[in-house]
């Protein structure tokens, strides 16, 4: 009974690589042509490589807490509980929003590759339609979401599988790569970033993934260079294909039409696929994030860290959370609704991840120091400096003075705040002040 309440290694990958690969691969690789032309390949192992610290510890501190594994019990157990809510509601944050861009995306989508216009001028009702849709989806049993997970994903590779396997045929002798670009390469750290928002998800789902201690921490590393290795190679053979003049006018999706397909229905038919692997890609990814999102809601909920935390404990005849996922909802739409800019969206998610990361590498840090790890402390530091630089240009993403940035700021700050005032409410009913 309890191994039906459990998944794979291999479906952990597969649950994190659908977080990560979702709008990004489709829409990010034309913003990064525009800033560096053809050397944007690299802007993917760039921030992975500026990124790999801090996901080589947080791989680390899963071993460290087997069992329930969240953002809230890292800090928690390390610092105090105020810091571990902080850290587990702002990382909540951020995946709403992160979420949210992803319902944006998918509204663009059905708009302008399906030609469903009424979504344009019925915002609240596709908001709500949409996301309520996703809850009940996420309200089914792991058996079901497990055999839904792998399905869509897999699916959803097979076009950037297609595209990688296209570069042995369409490699362009003639692209040339402008070095003197190079060091704008920095300025696609943002950009790219979302695309591995979700290596963590992993440690939201921790207690139901089947093996040791250390099958998350090999979920997470395995997934993150699997990443990678696709973003990487799809990139560059989209680059071959189109040339970064045509990627920056036609996006990714137009790729197909550069494939000198004569036959006008094989043109057609590929056309078509690739509209329904789009569709496919965003539907998947923020179905996958909602289940690892409400996932931590409810780890912080059995932790009694809200008002009627009770409510938010309970279950439905699945064993999924139903409380927690309607809150995971209600958030996104709340995000996708008053804010809908996918520009400010991203930084109330980068913001909002960089401070639970940066809680838990202190966590980790602390750990080490106790045990005199002096020697497996140093990529924790190291992650410090990625957090910084992270950081540094997202707020540069912001906008252009620093009032517009603290404009946009705003959500995160409000919807934080409104969490703490909840959190010490509730700590001090339950002291009885």
């Amino acid at each position: 009974m309890e191994d039906k309440n459990k998944i794979s290694l291999f479906t952990a990958i597969l649950i994190s690589i659908n977080i990560m690969v979702g709008i990004g691969i489709f829409i990010v690789p034309s913003l990064m042509t525009e800033q560096v032309g053809n050397l944007s390949f690299l802007g993917w192992p760039l921030v992975g490589l500026v990124f790999l610290p801090v996901v080589y510890s947080i791989a680390q501190i899963t071993k460290l807490f087997p069992g329930q594994g969240s953002f809230y019990s890292y800090s928690e157990q390390q610092i105090n509980k105020t810091a571990g809510f902080i850290s587990g509601w702002f990382y909540f944050l951020g995946f709403a929003s992160v979420s949210a861009i992803q319902l944006l995306g998918l509204k663009e989508v059905l708009i302008d590759q399906f030609e469903i216009f009424a979504l344009r001028n019925n915002v609240i009702v596709f908001n709500i339609l949409f996301v309520s849709a996703f809850c009940l989806i996420n309200m089914l049993g792991l058996f079901y979401i497990t055999k839904i997970q792998n399905t869509v994903t897999i699916f959803k590779l097979l076009p950037i599988i297609f595209g990688v396997f296209l570069l042995f045929f369409y490699w362009n002798p003639e692209l040339q790569l402008s070095w003197g670009n190079l060091s704008s390469l920095k300025f696609t750290l943002p950009l790219t970033l979302f695309g591995f928002w979700g290596f963590e998800s992993s440690c939201n789902i921790s207690h139901m993934i089947k093996g040791d201690k250390n099958t998350p921490s090999k979920a997470i590393l395995i997934s993150f260079f699997g990443t990678v290795i696709i973003y990487t190679l799809f990139h560059l053979g989209i680059l071959h294909i189109m040339g970064a003049e045509n990627l920056i006018t036609y996006k990714v999706p137009g790729f197909i039409n550069f494939l000198n397909i004569k036959n006008p229905f094989f043109l057609n038919l590929s056309s078509s696929f690739m509209s329904a692997t789009i569709l496919i890609a965003f539907i998947s990814s923020i179905f996958g994030g909602i289940l690892s999102n409400s996932s931590n809601l409810h780890s912080m909920a059995i932790n009694n860290l809200f008002p009627k935390s009770d409510k938010l404990q309970k279950l439905n005849r699945f064993g999924r959370p139903k409380y927690a996922i309607w809150i995971t909802g209600i958030t996104i739409f709340i995000l996708m609704t008053l804010i809908n800019n996918k520009v400010i969206l991203n930084s109330v998610c980068n913001f909002g991840l960089i401070v639970a990361f940066t809680l838990t590498l202190i966590s980790l840090l602390l750990i080490q120091l106790k045990k005199n790890l002096k020697m497996q402390s140093l990529p924790t530091i190291i992650a410090f400096i990625s957090c910084g630089i992270i950081s540094y240009y997202s707020w540069i993403l912001m906008g252009e003075s620093t009032l517009q940035r603290i404009t946009y700021a705003l959500p995160l700050i409000i919807l934080g705040s409104i969490g703490i005032i909840l959190f010490k409410y509730n700590d001090k009913i339950k002291k009885g002040i």
